[in-house]
């Protein structure tokens, strides 16, 4: 190993991302900065309060009762790094491997400083001093015993950064063929978030139920009580009866104790707990074999994971294999080709249809957004969100007591659950030129009036948006019904937001244009002013919505009247407002054509910059 060539790698890599910090400007500096200072006073606040916590305590916890708030505090940590893996799921490494192939550098060492630098996330940040504060409380309380504890909480954190640093690579090694990464990210996204949240309507769905058994008992076990403490021929019933219940509390407790006692065994990061609690009760041997286990298992996941990329970077498929390239049937092809111009069939491709009332140029962009948003494993995974929601939301309100209250404001809801669906692809609909990347050229390039580009990006995301508004209003129809005009209304108030919110998502594409990074929906260096100008401008969204209130106003107001019970006021307010939108939303798109042909090629520089 050439020390002085590790020292220059290393040096390299502090001056890349000094110049990378600096190139972002001075505002983009003092806020890291910030940051910075802040993250930092965060880490010792939490080393500090968990200290404090833990001394206050633990001195009165018992073991078995330690082990739990390990086991929360496991979890927890596991649950925000998956959280921060199915983020970004595909690795991308520190230092390039390709990069230093031709140096006399060693690529074990590389391998590890990415690795380590892999450390590097907010939930290390949150958990580490959290957990090695109750370290030190241990020591303090327990004593020198408890030293132990800290390289089990170090042997922890190795396990699951090793195991994730692997699978990671994995992944990226897979996601080399691009329709097939576009589907592990949207099937690990999804699984990972409805795993997430089947808790979650569980609880909600069966905790009315045990809360009225719970509180149900407690009287029970007052009533035997007060029976039991009063003299009469009922007393002793009483005792034994309360005596039984405390006896099979307790062997409902010891099942539960050892059934979680049995899953820390069983599953390897749970040997942080197990190991905390055999050292409390002074068996150091298992508390040292709990971290050697899990440190032998994350040297076995570094060294496959190292061996995996090597065999990748070189040329190979995995160690010690050679990588076969497999290459197809011309004839068998051409075979296929004869046969299917036999046939005599031609399948209409989705983007060679037409759209009915549009032009072939409009229809044309329509079509192709569409094709690629159905494609694009963000825009799944954003679609995620509004179905998470709608279920929960969903759960709530059937479960709920006050759900004939709640039927009098139904069309005045319809409004919310609207902008509830619109909301979730506010982020399309903002930067509709973000995903189009390199593509944006041939917008730039082509002899199409730039208000039918504007109308076809809006018709692309018509089927997402005004899909999950239909699907809110008829979740709502089942849950708070409506008579028929009313839901009527509702989908004339949907259609009425969609192009409302297409206009302002329209200005917004237009003056806030951001470069997404490949399979995501994050910025790719973004200016920091064009961050919050997104940010701020979803306070635009409610106040573009806010006129649609005006027919459930009205109609609240003046529905019991004799002359309004005769007219359906909420549909027919909203059709008139309907056909006022849609002129209005026309002229604004040719004024907002004008303004994108002056400012596009400011667009093309950025989602072209790399």
């Amino acid at each position: 190993m050439n020390w002085s060539h590790l020292r220059t790698t290393l040096w390299l890599r502090w001056r890349i991302l000094v110049n990378r910090v600096r190139r972002t400007g001075k505002l983009n500096n003092v806020l890291f900065g910030l940051v910075l200072v802040l993250g930092t006073c965060i880490c010792v606040g939490l080393f500090v309060l968990s200290l404090m916590l833990g001394l206050s305590g633990l001195p009165d916890t018992q073991p078995q009762g330690l082990m739990q708030i390990w086991i929360a505090l496991a979890m927890a940590f596991l649950f925000f790094w998956m959280v921060g893996l199915v983020t970004d799921l595909q690795r991308s490494d520190a230092m390039s491997f390709q990069n230093l192939l031709h140096l006399p550098v060693s690529l074990g060492w590389v391998f590890l400083y990415n690795y380590l630098s892999s450390f590097v996330s907010i939930s290390v940040a949150i958990f580490l001093p959290a957990m090695l504060g109750l370290c030190l409380a241990m020591v303090m309380v327990h004593g020198p015993l408890m030293l132990l504890s800290f390289p089990l909480v170090l042997a922890f954190f190795v396990l699951v950064t090793a195991v994730t640093y692997q699978l990671r690579g994995w992944l990226a090694h897979l996601m080399k063929n691009k329709r097939r990464g576009r589907n592990i990210i949207a099937v690990i996204t999804v699984g990972f978030v409805l795993l997430t949240q089947v808790p979650n309507l569980i609880n909600m769905k069966f905790l009315e139920s045990n809360r009225a058994e719970r509180q149900q008992a407690r009287v029970e076990l007052r009533e035997l009580t007060s029976v039991a403490r009063a003299e009469g021929p009922e007393q002793e019933a009483a005792k034994f009866e309360i005596e039984r219940r405390e006896q099979a509390s307790q062997v409902e407790k010891n099942t539960r104790e050892h059934y979680i006692t049995m899953g820390t065994l069983a599953v390897p990061v749970g040997w942080l707990p197990y190991g905390v609690r055999a050292t409390v009760d002074g068996r150091w041997a298992v508390g040292s074999l709990c971290t050697l286990g899990m440190l032998l298992l994350g040297a076995w996941s570094l060294r496959r994971s190292f061996h995996t990329t090597l065999a990748s970077v070189v040329g190979g498929s995995s160690a010690g294999h050679v990588a076969v390239v497999t290459v197809p049937s011309v004839g068998r092809g051409l075979e296929s080709e004869r046969e299917a111009a036999a046939d005599g069939e031609h399948k209409t491709l989705m983007v060679e249809r037409r759209l009915p009332f549009t032009s072939e140029t409009v229809s044309g962009i329509a079509l192709v957004g569409l094709r690629s948003l159905m494609r694009a494993p963000e825009v799944k995974m954003l679609l995620l969100s509004p179905v998470i929601l709608l279920g929960l939301f969903g759960v709530m309100l059937s479960g709920d007591s006050t759900q004939e209250d709640l039927g009098r404001f139904a069309p005045m809801m319809s409004l919310g659950a609207i902008a509830m669906g619109l909301l979730s692809i506010v982020q399309l609909l903002q930067n509709q030129f973000g995903l189009d990347r390199a593509g944006f050229r041939a917008y730039v390039l082509s002899p199409v009036p730039r208000h039918q580009i504007l109308l076809g990006k809006n018709l692309a995301t018509a089927p997402l948006g005004v899909g999950i508004g239909l699907i809110a209003l008829i979740g709502l129809q089942f849950l708070l019904p409506v008579d028929l005009s009313h839901f009527f209304g509702g989908c004339l108030q949907l259609l009425s937001a969609y192009m409302l919110i297409c206009l302002v998502g329209n200005m917004l594409s237009i003056f806030g244009p951001m470069r997404l990074k490949e399979n995501t929906l994050k910025a790719d260096n973004a200016k920091f002013k064009i961050i919050l100008f997104q940010i701020l401008s979803l306070v635009l969204i409610p106040i573009t919505l806010s006129p649609l209130m005006i027919p459930a106003g009205v109609e609240f107001l003046f529905g019991r009247r004799d002359w309004a019970q005769a007219v359906p006021l909420f549909p027919l307010l909203h059709g008139i407002g309907l056909v006022g939108i849609y002129f209005f939303y026309r002229w604004m798109l040719r004024e907002q054509g004008a303004i994108l042909q002056n400012r596009e090629q400011r667009i093309l520089d950025v989602l072209m910059r790399d």
